[in-house]
């Protein structure tokens, strides 16, 4: 039986990884800091393999290793005997300290690498981030386009950082996913932030109300990892994953609240103002010394509210054979039933 291990087991992208491959049949290694955090992700899978025998009746094994992959003895030994390693462990958060960011996405990834290299592992499916090609408007991003050059905050750098390790080297087999604005059941980050927005504030709407957002339900991106995994095609490869339905902000924003039961409210903000003001409270922070919480609004979140970007999935639709398997309608509805039972109790 073929063993994958995943980093980031019990994270957002990390569980459904775990799922997908194990609904797959393959066995799984949940690599994570956390045990309980282990447990519970074996726990709520196993409830979900029991509700789905008759239907995928081929699930995995699924065995957890307790470890950090920034302990590189932690890593190799976790990788022994494993075919495949899938990436999906970072430190993903939009302010904080330099050092960590490094050390965890960069480093960390470093001792991934070396611990593939040393097991033989077959190859390593990379998770990276779109967020290199923040900033401009770009109504068809391709692979080529990814801006190495984009500093605007220490995550983007990490990430950049971490990619050019892995396609720097010749020793471990690998595939590269970037998938933009990862959102579904379980999304402690994008959906929610934005229904707090709405709640207070209101959300920032800028150009009028045309930006043009390119999103990608989770489920569709660990699919998108299995199937590098998986084909030939995808050895050395970079891939744009999302859903390929682009839409205005402000129609996915009415089709979500409207499925909350919420009514939206926008505000309208000019973009250049407001891109400066945040640069300016990111400088205060910094020279202040406050890292532990992050600036009410930051150049990043800026960029990702008020430019326009649509990414070209030509190429995983190719030679992935890449077809996203849920909407983002389906992923909506699912999120407000989710989040109407857990969030607003």
């Amino acid at each position: 039986m073929t063993k994958v291990l995943i980093t980031g087991a019990y994270g957002f992208l990390g569980r459904y990884a775990v799922r997908e491959f194990a609904e797959h049949g393959y066995d799984v290694v949940a690599f994570g800091r956390d045990p309980e955090k282990l447990q519970a992700l074996t726990e709520s899978l196993s409830a979900e393999k029991k509700e789905q025998t008759e239907l995928v009746p081929a699930w995995g094994q699924i065995e957890v290793y307790t470890g950090d992959f920034c302990d590189l003895r932690a890593i190799t030994k976790a990788t022994e005997g494993v075919d495949y390693v899938i990436h999906c462990g970072a430190l993903l958060k939009g302010w904080g300290k330099r050092e960590p960011f490094i050390k965890t996405n960069v480093e960390g990834t470093r001792n991934v690498l070396t611990a593939c290299q040393i097991n033989h592992v077959k190859r390593l499916v990379y998770t990276s981030s779109p967020s290199a090609y923040a900033m401009e408007n770009n109504l068809h991003i391709t692979e080529a386009d990814y801006n190495t050059d984009n500093h605007l905050n220490h995550y983007i750098e990490s990430k950049i950082l971490a990619e050019q390790l892995v396609r720097g080297q010749d020793k471990v087999p690998y595939a590269i996913i970037r998938p933009r604005g990862l959102c579904g059941v379980g999304d402690q980050n994008m959906l929610p932030v934005l229904s707090n927005a709405n709640k207070t504030i209101g959300i920032p709407l800028f150009e009028k109300g045309e930006i043009i957002v390119d999103l990608c339900s989770i489920e569709n991106v660990a699919l998108a990892l299995r199937l590098c995994m998986e084909k030939d095609e995808a050895l050395g490869q970079v891939y744009n994953i999302t859903n390929g339905e682009p839409r205005k902000l402000t129609d996915l924003a009415d089709r979500m609240f409207g499925a909350l039961g919420m009514k939206v409210k926008y505000r309208k903000l000019p973009f250049r103002a407001m891109y400066g003001l945040a640069g300016g409270m990111e400088s205060l922070f910094k020279a202040l010394h406050i890292y532990n919480t992050a600036p009410m609004i930051t150049r990043y979140n800026i960029c990702t509210l008020g430019r326009s970007q649509v990414f070209d999935i030509t190429k995983a639709r190719e030679e992935l054979g890449y077809a996203p398997k849920v909407s983002l309608d389906e992923m909506i509805s699912n999120y407000a039933a989710w989040y109407k039972e857990h969030e607003m109790q």
